[in-house]
Parts: C-alpha cells; sequence; structure tokens
C-alpha cells in the first residue's frame, strides 16, 4: 500500500510539473522574444539608420516607444519569423514609413490588413511570400505606388490578377518576377 502511495504521488507530481511547464513556457518565450527585442532595438539606435531589418512584432513595439527614433524610420524588412506572429499592427505608428520589405513568411495575410491601413506607404515587395495570389488580392492600400512579388516561378492565374489588382490600385506598379 505504501508503494502505491508513492507512485501516485510520484505520478502527480510529475503531472503538476508538466502542467506547470505547459502554463509558463508562453510566458517565458514572451519575456524571451521582449528581451531579445530591447537588445536589438539598442543596437539598431546606436547605428541610426533609417532603414532596419525585423523578424518580430515585439521590436516594432519597442521603437514604437521611442517617438523619434520611430520618426527616422523610413524602410523595414520584414524577415520571415517562421511561424511565429506576425502581428506587426505596430507598423502604422512608424510615421514616416514609406517602404516595406517582406520575405520568406508564409503568414503573409495577417501583416497585410496593418499595410493596408498605413497611409504614408508607398512601396511594398514581397520576396517568397505564399500564397501570392492571395496577396494579390488582398492588398489594397490606394498610397501604393509600387508593389513587387518576387517568386520562384509564376502561378496560372498570374496576368488576370494582376489586371484586377490593377483596375483597384490605377497609380500602383506591379511587378512579377520569377528570378
Amino acid at each position: 500500500m505504501k508503494i502505491v502511495r508513492i507512485v501516485v504521488c510520484f505520478i502527480a507530481f510529475i503531472g503538476f510539473g508538466v502542467l506547470a511547464l505547459v502554463i509558463v513556457h508562453p510566458y517565458l518565450l514572451k519575456m524571451a522574444a521582449r528581451s531579445q527585442a530591447e537588445k536589438d532595438y539598442l543596437r539598431l539606435v546606436s547605428e541610426a539608420n533609417t532603414e532596419i531589418y525585423v523578424g518580430s512584432p515585439e521590436l516594432i513595439d519597442r521603437i514604437v516607444k521611442d517617438k523619434r527614433f520611430a520618426e527616422s524610420i523610413t524602410k523595414v524588412h520584414l524577415v520571415g519569423p517562421d511561424g511565429k506572429s506576425m502581428d506587426f499592427a505596430s507598423l502604422r505608428e512608424l510615421p514616416n514609413l514609406a517602404s516595406v520589405d517582406i520575405s520568406y513568411c508564409h503568414g503573409v495575410e495577417t501583416v497585410i490588413p496593418t499595410l493596408n491601413k498605413m497611409t504614408s506607404l508607398k512601396e511594398v515587395k514581397f520576396f517568397l511570400c505564399f500564397p501570392n495570389e492571395m496577396i494579390l488580392q488582398t492588398i489594397d492600400s490606394t498610397s501604393l505606388i509600387e508593389i513587387a512579388i518576387y517568386s520562384h516561378r509564376p502561378w496560372p492565374n498570374a496576368d488576370e490578377q494582376v489586371n484586377i489588382t490593377r483596375d483597384r490600385l490605377p497609380n500602383c506598379t506591379i511587378r512579377l518576377t520569377n528570378d
């Protein structure tokens, strides 16, 4: 009986440990992302570039808190976050942002609504982001003057999608390449 009680207590202890890890893990990931964003932010401020490379929404959130630095940013390269969050809504708070490049992103549909709301945005380039058809169907910012989509291969109805998008955005140049 004593051995059974010890085994049950041991199993319960392991169960509670696993449960605690499941609950704490997202919090630890979020704290690690914020810590990394702070390090990246300090590096970017010391470099004082107007063009930045970003892999996480937390870094944009941190940049936005520094109004002076946020005003200096004119171009952002969003580098594919490998399935992580693409909630870059705080991009709208970069007042002079004119160009966004998005690379290697398979969750691009989550960032397009933010791009559509940005009135200062003039140019958007997508490098190996999928699905290409969805990009042209959903991008709808009248301030854009250029959209470029770089892909490995053209898709079947690309010309038709480009024509539909040109009708919707007549002042915008659309380039598709597969180089």
